[in-house]
């Protein structure tokens, strides 16, 4: 593709839902790292952490469970390919870290094509197994936007 046809975006995670925390009294010091690539960049993927240091708890109360991130993970310019991976540990001191399942979403075709929101049930007529924002332990929801 031309580089006419360029679009420039931003990827945020808006929120993650903990379905399972991993640690024994039910809330958990979490870590989430982004890799966002295409093979329209220049060949290195975008990597972030949230938080920037330390971890933040969050319980898998479904009272508490869900936390608004605002998360900004990409902004640039793609023409018809996007790879999203995040990732989500939870920090342990007496045993091995633990990770939640990987989540990945891959993009191809026109770029306003992928604009909107990305969440659990979200994807017409997905069932629960074809939904990747509906992993076993947690749930993402992103917003793709123009920037």
């Amino acid at each position: 593709m031309s580089e006419a046809s360029a679009r420039r975006i931003k990827v945020t995670v808006r929120a993650v839902q903990i379905l399972e925390s991993l640690d024994v009294d039910k809330t958990g010091e979490f870590v989430f790292r982004s890799r966002v690539s295409s093979h329209n960049l220049d060949g290195s993927p975008r990597e972030g952490r949230y938080p920037a240091e330390g971890h933040m708890k969050i319980s898998e109360d479904p009272v508490y469970n869900r936390v608004i991130l605002n998360w900004e993970i990409f902004q640039g310019e793609v023409t018809d390919h996007l790879v999203i991976e995040l990732t989500g540990e939870e920090e342990d001191r007496l045993s091995g870290n633990d990770f939640l399942t990987s989540y990945q979403r891959e993009f191809r075709g026109p770029v306003a094509d992928w604009l909107g929101t990305y969440g659990p049930g979200k994807d017409t007529g997905a069932a629960h197994d074809d939904d990747p924002e509906m992993m076993s332990d947690w749930r993402v929801t992103l917003f793709i936007d123009p920037a």
